[in-house]
């Protein structure tokens, strides 16, 4: 699993230490490929530096393309665990990662063209992604196997909150129509089966069989209430009053 984050400010502050480190003469590079060399008495050109501690551990690399194809900046503990990586990848995408002692992402951010998303967890077990997919802000839970729950805002700004079962398919969805009315629709089996709201002003419940809506329950805004029955084709059977 590859958990993904971007900041700015981590790789500006991580560039700064970089620079200090150099000119407090406190830097020990490893160079792989061609030697570093001073440019203009201002620059040093490296594939790749090496931070090591004062004991000669290694506890940062700043290479021109890491293990994953990528240029990055990646920080160790004293336990030769990676605690945070900044990268941007080979399409210019941005990536961070912070991590815990064992080494694996907990907190993470891509962004992806005009689209980000920060994930919050692991992946594999309860975690929260906040973010954006196509234009679309969204937050999402998700169980490691599944997403749960999901609020988004339309590019029309309706808002929805989707609830999902273990399978994945929606069990439950709150929007809002056209005219901000809210609806309502409970599902089984990935198929609409209630709907409450408000409809034209009248307060409306439609419960569904396998394909067709079998009684519609509603008050009209003048507080005049009807029950109507429906058959398999969709044709009322039958009203009250």
């Amino acid at each position: 699993m590859r958990s993904r984050l971007g900041g700015r400010d981590a790789a500006a502050t991580a560039v700064t230490l970089v620079a200090a480190a150099f000119c407090g003469g406190a830097l020990a590079s490893l160079l792989v490929g061609a030697p570093a060399r001073a440019q203009g008495g201002e620059a040093v050109t490296a594939s790749q530096v090496n931070l090591v501690d004062a004991g000669g551990a290694l506890r940062g690399v700043l290479s021109a393309r890491d293990e994953r194809g990528q240029a990055s900046l990646a920080f160790y503990d004293a336990d030769g665990q990676t605690r945070a990586r900044f990268g941007v990848d080979p399409q210019g995408d941005p990536e961070l990662e912070l991590g815990n002692a064992a080494g694996e992402a907990r907190l993470a951010a891509v962004v992806t063209g005009d689209d980000a998303l920060l994930t919050v967890g692991n992946e594999r077990q309860a975690h929260g992604v906040l973010g954006s997919a196509a234009g679309v802000p969204l937050l999402s839970f998700g169980d490691g196997q599944q997403a749960r729950m999901q609020l988004q805002m339309g590019e029309d700004g309706r808002p929805s909150v989707v609830l999902a079962g273990a399978d994945g398919q929606r069990s439950a969805a709150l929007s809002m129509d056209g005219e901000d009315a809210p609806l309502l629709t409970l599902y089984h089996a990935g198929r609409q089966r209630v709907t409450l709201g408000v409809v034209q002003e009248a307060a409306v419940i439609n419960v569904s069989g396998p394909g067709q809506s079998r009684v519609v329950i509603g008050v009209a805004a003048d507080g005049f209430p009807s029950v109507t029955l429906y058959d398999d084709a969709g044709e009322a059977v039958g009203s009250i009053p």
